[in-house]
């Protein structure tokens, strides 16, 4: 009887990876593997830590942003500065202000990797890998990605 179930489980190998996108005062949604292979994709040629560059298949974070309809509006004159923060497996963390990730404004280049030249990322670096070439040393650069929160920056508050 233990065996039919197991035979009759969905394999977890056979689902589809998902990207958890939690965002100011938006209900969490889920980005899927098949999802972020939908979207324009660049290739990107990444080198950690003095290894050898490494090209990935890989979104712009913004645009993985938009995907799950996070709108990035912390450049506009009377919004509130939005914080992006991609959170790993291993409770890793890389901060973003929400408009250095617009590439019309800064020299910072963000994207999320889901492939490692012609094929998937490794398991130490998936199901998404966050690829940050313009940071020096790969500062915010992180494997086993799982979770992106959108959060409105609070102001320190005034001083009596």
């Amino acid at each position: 009887m233990v065996l039919a179930l197991c035979i009759g489980a969905p394999s977890l190998s056979a689902q589809s990876p998902a990207l958890r996108i939690e965002g100011a005062g938006q209900p969490a949604t889920s980005l899927t593997l098949d999802a972020l292979r939908r979207l324009p994709t660049d290739t990107v040629s990444f080198s950690a830590h003095g290894a050898p560059a490494v090209k990935y298949r890989a979104v712009r974070l913004s645009d993985v942003l938009a995907a799950a309809g996070q709108s990035l509006d912390s450049m506009h004159i009377g919004h509130e500065a939005q914080v992006v923060i991609v959170v790993a497996r291993d409770a890793y963390l890389a901060v973003f202000s929400a408009s250095e990730l617009d590439p019309k404004l800064g020299p910072t280049r963000a994207w999320l990797a889901f492939e490692r030249g012609a094929g998937p990322l490794t398991a130490e670096e998936g199901p998404f890998r966050l690829v940050v070439p313009t940071d020096a040393k790969a500062s915010r650069s992180a494997h086993q990605v799982t979770t992106i929160r959108v959060i409105h920056a609070q102001p320190p508050a005034a001083k009596p």
